[in-house]
């Protein structure tokens, strides 16, 4: 006979089951249990199982090793199998019906034995008016305090009034400081900079400089047995200290003998009036032709001078490298300001240059030249303080003098520097005006246990008597038409 197999899941239930047996058409149904994992039916499950697939023309078997479901298919008439080979070899016993068994006892008719029970009518006019009336009332009475306690609800809005609380702070910078001290001691900041510039100066000194060489002649006469040719361009000395170099214009021969002399022109190496010298200067020779020739200049040696140009002085260099610093220092402040926030604080009398890191002049001192020119490139340092440290040192000196009965209003610090920061040898020094606005501190219980139960008038009037508020309290009820604050405290909520 065909059979169909339905392999269970564990997830499958009843209502996936009783899905998938209307599928079916064949007139035997095998539910396979999965070998791992438990499906999740109950015993009583297989009856509306069974009752299901009875009323498709099916019957139905089981293939299980659960001995609860075993047990149950057995009292329920539903044939199990060990495997599904089993269930296929042969025929299912008969579909046994389980038989409705028989009531004990006839049912017994209640609604007959309500009649004969007696029906008193506490209600009835004529019987007891008052207790009626009495009962109504009682009724109404538990309805309006149930009303009164649990419907209506208030929120009460303060305006407490506002105070500015004004502290003077002596702020000191000091680098070894890592945060902000209630004492006033803050972190110092240190900003590091490096600028360059250039300039030019026009020298106002003057220097002396060779303009033309000396020139004159000189006589060379021969002391040895032997003709001797000086040649041009023989230098001749004079024996002062240091000595003056001349040159020969023009080579010469010397016969030997007595008559072995001649003039010769000559010419300073270095121009200037160091050449000029008087008749008999020049008396030397540079090398060893001292030894065989004489000579001597018996005229003075004329025609040497020199000239007057413009230079860079000391003093011009030392204005120009001052005027450069003046112009960096200048950059270098409002650098830094530019670099710090609106509220961070500079402390303008530590600016300082670092150290020069390069310095190109030319041309160089004592060096001719009629423009000086100058590059500078410095680096400057400035310290500073940050409006965070300072805020902070305000909060903390604030709150250690704010009074217990007040509470401070969140956003409205504000502090401001009396006077420029001074330079100490510690760091620097100056004080800050610290406000901010505060108001007084309202438990909200003692609000709720004042105004509990009254009306909103009476209310607002002890409320604002009591606190000292600045403006009548709004008090807003739920329902509106409700003319009391609720009695219960939870039912009442206090803000501002």
């Amino acid at each position: 006979m065909k059979t169909t197999l339905l392999a269970l899941e564990p997830h499958d239930d009843l209502v996936s089951i009783r899905d998938r047996l209307d599928w079916t058409k064949t007139p035997r149904v095998l539910l396979v249990w999965p070998k791992r994992g438990r499906v999740g039916i109950r015993p009583l499950d297989l009856a509306l199982l069974r009752r299901h697939a009875a009323g498709l023309g099916a019957q139905l078997g089981l293939v299980t090793r659960e001995s609860t479901i075993r047990t149950a298919a057995q009292r329920l008439g539903i044939p199990c199998f060990r495997n599904v080979k089993e269930a296929q070899a042969g025929p299912w016993p008969d579909d046994v019906r389980a038989v409705r068994p028989m009531r004990r006892f006839p049912r017994a008719n209640l609604r007959a034995a309500r009649e004969l029970l007696p029906h008193p009518d506490p209600f009835e006019t004529r019987r007891s008016p008052l207790l009626r009336l009495g009962t109504f009332a009682l009724g109404v009475l538990a309805l309006f305090a149930v009303m009164l306690v649990f419907i209506p609800s208030a929120e009460i809005r303060l305006t407490p009034p506002e105070q500015t609380q004004s502290v003077l702070i002596s702020i000191s910078a000091v680098p070894e400081a890592r945060a902000a001290q209630i004492s006033g001691v803050v972190p110092m900041q240190t900003l590091t900079l490096t600028l360059e510039a250039s300039g030019t100066a026009r020298g106002t000194g003057q220097l002396t400089v060779p303009d033309q060489a000396a020139r004159g002649i000189v006589r060379l006469t021969n002391r040895s047995r032997a003709p001797v040719t000086v040649p041009a361009g023989t230098v001749l000395l004079t024996r002062s200290e240091p000595p003056v170099a001349f040159v020969t214009l023009e080579s010469v021969e010397l016969p030997a003998g007595k008559k072995g002399s001649a003039e010769v022109a000559i010419q300073a190496v270095e121009a200037g009036t160091r050449g000029n010298l008087p008749a008999g200067a020049v008396s030397a020779f540079e090398g060893a032709l001292g030894l065989l020739v004489e000579v001597t200049n018996p005229q003075p040696i004329i025609g040497g001078s020199d000239k007057t140009i413009a230079t860079a002085s000391p003093s011009d260099f030392d204005f120009l490298r001052a005027r450069l610093l003046t112009d960096l220092e200048r950059e270098a402040r409002t650098r830094f300001a530019a670099q710090v926030t609106g509220r961070d604080v500079l402390l303008p009398d530590s600016l300082r240059l670092e150290q020069i890191l390069q310095e190109t002049a030319f041309p160089a001192p004592g060096q001719p030249g009629e423009k000086l020119s100058l590059r500078l490139r410095a680096e400057f340092r400035i310290d500073w303080v940050r409006a965070t440290d300072l805020e902070q040192v305000a909060v903390l000196v604030l709150d250690a003098s704010l009074p217990a009965s007040a509470k401070p209003i969140q956003g409205t610090l504000t502090w401001q520097s009396l006077a420029p920061p001074s330079k100490t040898p510690a760091g620097a020094r100056w004080q800050i005006r610290a406000e901010r606005k505060v108001r007084p501190a309202i438990e909200a219980r003692e609000v709720i246990a004042l105004a509990a139960g009254h009306n909103v008038n009476h209310a607002k009037q002890m409320l604002t008597q009591t606190f000292g508020l600045a403006e009548t309290p709004q008090i807003r009820i739920r329902p509106g038409w409700w003319p009391w604050l609720p009695f219960l405290p939870i039912q009442i909520r206090v803000t501002g």
